[in-house]
């Protein structure tokens, strides 16, 4: 058998620093890993999660959760489109139109209407934004939202549909000075498949944000929003001036866009993210709905998924924390679709994006849980 000897300290002076520091960076690059977990996982309870390598986290709370429980919608958000129809606004509603809402742990979602042609706030767009300045890099954005179409919706045109618009300046498209994630092939119909498509409108200009490609990147098949379907969307972007930047967006827990480049390269400091847009269609019947939505200017987070790793996981729902070192998180719990009795996994994500391996599993509207713990393989040997 092999034997394995503890060095003096005096010793461990005289190592290489090579050595040393590859050591360090081994420590530095682990993983995220949950150990126990304290609390009862019932809707809005709190928890504390124990574990190592949850790295540090500048405000624990993020920036924005929006679960439609507030009175104002502007009090969340800097801009909400449209904001002159009155009945057709953006706002926070009950459930309207036979449209139910993605789970029973939420009485609201926001909605809005493209009624009319009044202009990009009166109903041109169906959307809600956040400012934010920028004036280092790399900076970053972790986003998540349920979304749909109304059952109703009248296709028309070329039925263009946007989903996500990053804009300088502050609030609404400041075009040409951004870029956006929409549909394209476009739902043309309820039973249409449309796919991801990210594209920069000044590209091929001096003032064009992203870079390394032809300026349009088409990507995997989407959940068609007018199919009648909730669908749960992640997008996690790092912005930059050069190439390392990178566009990441997860349809129910599958990677659909992988984009790799440059991300920002617009003047000033002032940016805008909206989740929503513009819609090429126009009438009463045309609303939009999101709900239970997740803002944060890390990858640093915390998610209940429905799997043992969360790239296998279909059901993701982040929850909230309210305090966050590198060994301790406190969080509020948000069970989104997750219903008592069920197992879940939790991860903890760092704020470099890597999750935990393995998920830690508990027992919804039970207290704590047990560890994952993969068995070890079967053919290796230490001699």
């Amino acid at each position: 058998m092999r034997k394995f000897e503890i060095l003096p300290r005096r010793a461990v002076a005289t190592l290489s620093p090579v050595i040393i520091a590859l050591a360090s960076a081994s420590t530095a690059w682990a993983a995220p890993s949950v150990t126990g977990v304290k609390g009862t996982f019932d809707h809005k309870a709190s928890i504390t999660i124990s574990g190592s390598g949850f790295g540090s986290k500048e405000k624990a709370a993020p920036v924005v959760w929006d679960d439609a429980s507030g009175e104002d919608i502007r009090s969340k958000w800097d801009l909400t489109w449209p904001n002159t129809t009155s009945a057709y606004n953006m706002a926070y509603r009950s459930p309207q139109r036979g449209i139910d809402l993605p789970h029973k742990h939420i009485t609201r979602y926001l909605a809005g209407a493209h009624e009319g042609s009044g202009g990009a706030n009166g109903g041109a767009n169906v959307a809600v934004w956040k400012n934010r300045t920028i004036s280092s890099y790399p900076a970053y954005s972790y986003i998540s939202w349920y979304q749909r179409a109304d059952d109703a919706w009248r296709f028309s045109g070329d039925n263009n549909y946007k989903v996500f618009d990053f804009s300088r300046g502050d609030g609404g498209y400041d075009l040409p000075y951004n870029w956006y994630i929409e549909y394209n092939d476009r739902p043309s119909s309820r039973t249409a498949t449309p796919r991801w498509h990210l594209l920069d409108d000044a590209y091929g200009q001096s003032s064009s944000a992203l870079g390394g490609g032809p300026g349009n990147w088409w990507f995997g098949d989407a959940v068609n929003p007018m199919s009648g379907k909730w669908t749960k969307i992640e997008v996690e972007i790092k912005y930059s001036t050069q190439s390392d930047g990178y566009i990441k967006l997860w349809e129910n827990g599958k990677l659909k866009i992988d984009f790799k480049g440059k991300t920002d390269g617009y003047s000033g400091t002032h940016r805008s993210e909206g989740i929503g847009g513009f819609a090429r269609a126009e009438g009463p019947d045309n609303w939009r709905y999101f709900a239970d939505i997740y803002l944060d200017y890390t990858p640093a987070r915390v998610v209940l998924g429905n799997a043992s790793t969360l790239s296998q996981s279909t059901i993701i729902e982040p929850q909230i924390p309210t305090a966050w070192s590198g060994s301790s998180i406190t969080a509020t719990v948000n069970l989104g679709q997750f219903q008592a009795g069920q197992t879940a996994y939790l991860f903890v994500v760092d704020s470099s994006g890597t999750p935990s391996a393995n998920g830690y599993a508990i027992k919804v509207g039970g207290s704590g849980g047990t560890a994952v713990v993969p068995e070890p393989p079967s053919n290796v040997r230490v001699e």
